[in-house]
């Protein structure tokens, strides 16, 4: 019985020591190591290149977003300002030029079309007040067109006319140089940072406050040049 255990003992001890406590371990076959580097390479690759090119997607789509949202504002008040141009002619025409006594449907429809050109001028006031951080001038121009567009809606509170009788009326003037300005700066939205929001709101405060009403009127009591009183209304 002795014998046959040491010869068990001797056949058990033979073999491949596979001991947890030693921590011994088999080799891992070379044809699988040369599989897993053939396969994390490209895998690996694959994950740069569609890590980088997902940045630069989201790069190019902000960046185009942002040049929709400056091409937009920029139609919006373009076309604003065509509306204003076509609703001071109507305004001439019912309060100056038309032999008959304007109808309250009438006047009533003029309100109405001016009271929404000042709403597209103050949504664009706002956009841009919200997207680009403004210098002390930028809030000045915006205040001050802010009055201009407002003039239009006054007058015909009072049924008359504008009075921007000649193309060198210094209001007129005044308009137009307004206008070129609040267009550069509604062509730069989206194409910078933002302000913080603290910013943003008092530029809105700065731009909408009453003091630019008391400025515009100053300019407005200046008469226009003698030699280009008598000039055509443009």
């Amino acid at each position: 019985m002795v014998v046959v255990y040491d010869n068990a003992a001797k056949s058990f001890d033979s073999r491949p020591a596979t001991s947890v406590g030693n921590n011994v371990s088999t080799p891992m076959d070379p044809v699988v190591v040369d599989i897993l580097k053939a396969f994390i390479g490209p895998v690996t690759a694959v994950g740069l290149a569609w890590l980088v090119g997902h940045r630069i997607s989201a790069t190019w789509a902000l960046r185009q977003r942002r040049r929709e949202q400056s091409l937009a504002t920029v139609a919006e008040f373009y076309r604003l300002y065509g509306d204003f141009f076509a609703l001071w002619k109507l305004c001439n025409y019912a309060f100056r030029d038309s032999k008959h006594e304007i109808e309250e449907a009438t006047l009533w429809d003029l309100m109405r079309r001016a009271t929404a050109l000042e709403a597209s001028g103050e949504t664009i006031l706002l956009r841009i007040s919200s997207e680009l951080t403004l210098t002390e001038d930028d809030i000045r121009t915006l205040g001050l067109f802010r009055q201009g567009v407002q003039m239009l809606r006054l007058s015909i509170v009072k049924r008359r006319i504008l009075g921007w009788i000649s193309s060198q009326h210094p209001d007129y003037l005044a308009f137009k140089s307004l206008s070129v300005a609040v267009a550069k700066l509604a062509s730069q939205v989206g194409s910078k940072d933002p302000p913080a929001k603290g910013v943003a709101q008092e530029q809105l405060r700065a731009v909408t406050h009453n003091k630019w009403n008391k400025e515009w009127a100053a300019n407005a009591a200046k008469p226009a040049p003698q030699s280009d009183q008598a000039d055509e209304e443009e």
